[in-house]
């Protein structure tokens, strides 16, 4: 493994933070929130979607903001550090997946309002940039923003089949290959000389340009060009030699203490690979979601939003989850039904868990539009969670980022794709969510006294049986199922169209403890679902204490 290579000077990004307003410090949480989810990935999707509609500054020509807060006060900020690229490029792909995937309907308005922000961001050039002023002129072109540019514009060309956007990614490529080398880096000079502003680079190629690989391959998948493609590639092959080793060893000096870049170049990857079947590139990714990825996710499905001495051990990030989901469905396709239970256990127990869904607990203060009426306006966003609930144990205000919305309801639509999806004239059952497509009708054991499989095409059906499963009280319209499971699945071969297939197991009730740096907590679990958890006494807790 080479060395990597550096960067000319490290990014003013690194540590961005703008603090709200003053609060009082010395307030106490309720113990619990209300209107947990951790069944339904559409409901969760929609209040997202809803989210996403609401939080346009007026200030700032109605780009969205980045910053909020949501205890003990709400609180909606501008961010100099990320441009409106970050949260628009972002949203625009959840929502039109959204409506993709669910038939939600998304506001023209509202994709308007994300579409100019994307388009503003890319006015001095290909490559995105920022603006530091609400309001103002662009200020630096943003190397960590070319992914949430790629999946803007790739979502307008997909959904919207916008010819504009399709150009725009196709120049934003060419000025990547024109200004970036992997043997030598940014050329900073240049780039500014060619933009008129200089140059925010990342200390690390994955928290930059690394990033872009999976919206990348998505680009290619929706238009056919070649030239994103060929970036993807060339992109991850550099990420192969020099940051995810073949053994799989996670290194936070070359990865970089921002894990939601490691972990969506994961995904990126993992999406490649599955996507040119590449083999060894597939078996690179799982080497390291087995061992690497170990070091900053938790056995939920939780993950660190940053891995660094100086900051918070129990805070974590709702898009890293979701690009730990994207990776073990890939996966799971690939090497087998352990990486589907993962996704499911982490869906239940994690990301669904962690949305906002409940703003009784916030005080509402006097204001401008900062301030207004955001008990409705923030349902739905997600954000820097511990894993027990939204306040992280010795924190005294919760701060979302509203990027992470958009990130997070992208993951729940790409995990009800694959929850589901028929290949080969065969249907399988891969996560037990409700679900209903035109070749088959899911309804899911955690909200129905079974489940339930009702073919709505003719085929084969298989069905993944978890492994915490007891394989010998498995009933298949009553009777005794086990001849019928091959490998740890079910297989119907050829069941009569539009007759439900009534399938009953216990979901089986375990202890599990989740190892965190500072501490060990315990965690009760129904199935895959969590129905208590230790809190620490860290307040506004999803479940109730073990």
């Amino acid at each position: 493994m080479s060395e990597p290579s550096r960067r000319q000077a490290p990014s003013t990004t690194a540590h961005a933070f703008v603090p709200g307003p003053p609060y009082d410090t010395s307030r106490r949480p309720p113990a619990r929130v209300q209107n947990v989810n951790t069944t339904d990935i559409r409901a969760a999707v929609e209040l997202a979607c809803r989210a996403m509609g609401e939080i346009f500054n007026p200030a700032d020509n109605h780009y969205a903001y980045m910053y909020t807060r949501i205890w003990p006060d709400g609180w909606l900020g501008f961010s100099p550090y990320h441009g409106a690229i970050q949260m628009s490029g972002r949203h625009l792909d959840a929502l039109l997946g959204a409506e993709d995937v669910f038939g939600i309907e998304v506001p023209e308005r509202v994709l308007a309002r994300h579409a100019a922000a994307v388009w503003f961001s890319l006015s001095a050039g290909p490559l995105p940039c920022n603006h530091d002023t609400p309001g103002g002129p662009l200020s630096g072109v943003d190397e960590h923003s070319i992914r949430e540019a790629v999946h803007g514009l790739h979502a307008l060309a997909r959904f919207r089949a916008s010819d504009r956007a399709a150009a725009a990614a196709l120049a934003l490529i060419a000025d990547v290959r024109r200004f970036w080398r992997p043997e030598s880096d940014w050329d900073c000079t240049a780039l500014q000389q060619a933009y008129g502003v200089p140059a925010v680079v990342r200390p690390t190629f994955v928290e930059g340009v690394g990033r872009a690989i999976g919206p990348l391959v998505e680009l290619h998948q929706a238009t056919g060009e070649s030239a994103a493609l060929d970036l993807a590639r060339d992109l991850a092959a550099h990420a192969v030699d020099q940051f995810y080793p073949a053994d799989g060893a996670y290194d936070a000096e070359r990865l970089g203490a921002h894990t939601h870049s490691t972990t969506c170049t994961l995904s990126g990857l993992a999406l490649l690979g599955d996507h040119i079947n590449d083999r060894r590139l597939l078996e690179r990714v799982r080497a390291f979601y087995d061992n690497g990825l170990r070091v900053i996710r938790d056995e939920v499905g939780w993950v660190r939003e940053r891995h660094h001495p100086s900051f918070h051990p129990e805070q974590g990030e709702m898009n890293n989850v979701g690009d730990v989901i994207e990776t073990a469905v890939i996966l799971g396709r690939r090497f087998g039904d352990a990486y589907f239970e993962d996704a499911e256990r982490y869906l239940r127990s994690q990301l669904l868990p962690s949305q906002v869904r409940d703003l009784s607990f916030m005080d509402e203060t006097p204001g401008g539009d900062e301030r207004r009426d955001l008990r409705r306006r923030l349902l739905g966003v997600f954000g820097f969670n511990a894993v027990y609930g939204h306040l992280p144990l010795g924190k005294t205000e919760v701060a979302p980022s509203l990027d992470i919305v958009g990130g997070a309801a992208a993951s729940l639509c790409a995990a009800q794709r694959a929850a589901a999806p028929r290949r080969g004239g065969v249907t399988y059952v891969d996560l037990l969510f409700d679900d209903e497509s035109p070749w088959v009708r899911v309804e899911s054991p955690y909200t129905h006294p079974a489940l339930r499989i009702t073919p709505l095409a003719a085929g084969d059906v298989s069905v993944r049986i978890p492994s915490w499963a007891d394989l010998s009280s498995l009933r298949v319209d009553g009777a005794p199922a086990a001849a019928r499971v091959e490998n740890g699945r079910l297989w119907f071969r050829g069941p009569p169209v539009g007759r439900a297939i009534r399938i009953d197991f216990p979901l089986t009730e375990r202890t599990l403890t989740i190892h965190h740096q500072d501490h060990d907590i315990q965690a009760r679990l129904r199935g895959d679902a969590v129905t208590a958890m230790d809190d620490l006494g860290a307040g506004l807790a999803y479940f109730p204490p073990v």
